[in-house]
């Protein structure tokens, strides 16, 4: 099955409590036990739509997991119920046995239709809030959860703006050194000699990139060789830039083995230390470079995009740099044939600016980032940078 992209979800209001809201007269629990929604009413739910067979589902799981637990340490009014979008009972059963919480049975279609329906689902992974009671509390979940995690309950829209009043403040005093210390560490390592402790301040007036990254991931994998590659060069040309890895990765070893391969700095590996840099700058995906200025404030999270359309023109990434480098690109792109017919693709491909069509996409001959002018197929939506382009020479037939 295709994954959907997450678009969020739409408002709703909760009428009734949960009870009402579903066909089943039970909930099941991970001991086999059942739940009766009644007996759960007086707390704050989040209904947590979700599936195994979608990535993003199951990296959100743990995250959720882990808040759970420290609210149920903490006796805190809270519980959540799984509405699966499982495949089958045994992936359902397969998922949900990471979980602690009950769940609308597998078999109750209507009420998963109900629910669904109702808070208007879209897509996964999805979080709906609701007050005791039933009423809509939050629909975002997901999202505040990856950006503020245990601080945010109880979800409400006061809550909220508390906290984002709290992070404006934060980001206005930010420092680089006071950044790199939210991680609990006090220096940074270097891949040749681990036991030489390297200051933060070392690094002030310099533009930074803090690289979020895991071995595990193959977009990583991928993008950690161009980054190298573009570090290196501007390495050679002494600008002022150094990148310091974040890791996400699941242990230690994964850590320095992956370390090992790269030319720049680290934060020494710790899992909660990585996962509070990754709260305040909001990481819902990896791989992810953030890149802060010499003067300490954020310059953009979007470093990755950035390397992937512009190579080490992207240095030093400030928006009106990036301005420059795109009144550029609307000049050659001006320059270019208005159609021509691409050796890979059998139909005709039609010049395309960000104003006629051409937003963000990815390259189907090159599989990387894209935004602005492009070779787009009016006909079938097959989109490739103005750089792949190849001219067939000849007729060769019809090719896909």
């Amino acid at each position: 099955m295709e994954a959907p992209t997450v678009t969020g979800v739409a408002s709703a209001k909760g009428d009734g409590g949960l009870s009402a809201l579903l066909s089943t007269e039970f909930l099941i629990c991970p001991s086999g036990n059942k739940v009766n929604p009644k007996d759960i009413e007086g707390k704050t739910i989040g209904l947590y739509f979700a599936a195994n067979w979608f990535q993003k589902c199951v990296s959100f799981t743990p995250v959720l997991v882990s808040v759970y637990h420290k609210l149920m340490e903490q006796e805190l009014p809270f519980e959540i119920v799984f509405v699966s979008s499982d495949e089958n009972q045994s992936s359902f059963e397969q998922f949900y046995s990471s979980m602690p919480w009950p769940a609308v049975p597998f078999s109750d279609i209507n009420s998963k239709r109900s629910l669904s329906h109702k808070f208007q689902i879209e897509g996964i992974p999805a979080l709906i809030i609701l007050k005791p009671g039933g009423g809509l509390i939050q629909t975002e979940g997901v999202e505040i959860l990856y950006r503020y995690g245990l601080q945010a309950f109880p979800f409400t829209s006061e809550r909220i703006a508390e906290l984002e009043a709290e992070e404006k403040r934060k980001y206005a005093s930010q420092t680089l050194e006071k950044l790199l210390a939210i991680s609990g560490k006090d220096h940074m390592i270097k891949r040749n000699d681990q036991k030489l402790q390297v200051t933060f301040s070392s690094l002030v007036g310099k533009t930074v990139g803090l690289y979020f990254a895991a071995q595990w991931c193959p977009p990583c994998l991928k993008f950690t060789s161009r980054l190298m590659s573009i570090y290196n060069h501007l390495q050679e040309r002494r600008e002022e830039f150094e990148v310091v890895f974040v890791s996400m990765d699941r242990d230690e070893a994964g850590f320095l083995q992956y370390f090992s391969g790269m030319p720049w700095l680290a934060l020494p590996y710790g899992e909660e230390s990585s996962k509070a840099l990754a709260r305040y700058f909001d990481i819902q995906e990896i791989p992810m470079l953030v890149i802060i200025g010499p003067d300490g404030k954020t310059v953009t999270k979007g470093g990755r995009n950035l390397i992937n359309l512009y190579m080490e023109m992207a240095y030093p990434f400030t928006e009106a740099h990036i301005r420059l480098l795109q009144e550029k690109m609307d000049e050659e792109g001006q320059r270019y044939p208005t159609s021509f017919k691409h050796d890979g693709h059998r139909h005709v491909l039609n010049l395309v600016s960000e104003k006629s069509g051409g937003g963000p996409y990815i390259c189907c001959a090159c599989d990387e980032q894209g935004l602005g002018w492009a070779y787009q197929c009016l006909a079938c939506g097959y989109e490739i940078h103005l750089k792949c382009g190849r001219e067939v020479k000849e007729d060769t037939g019809d090719r896909c």
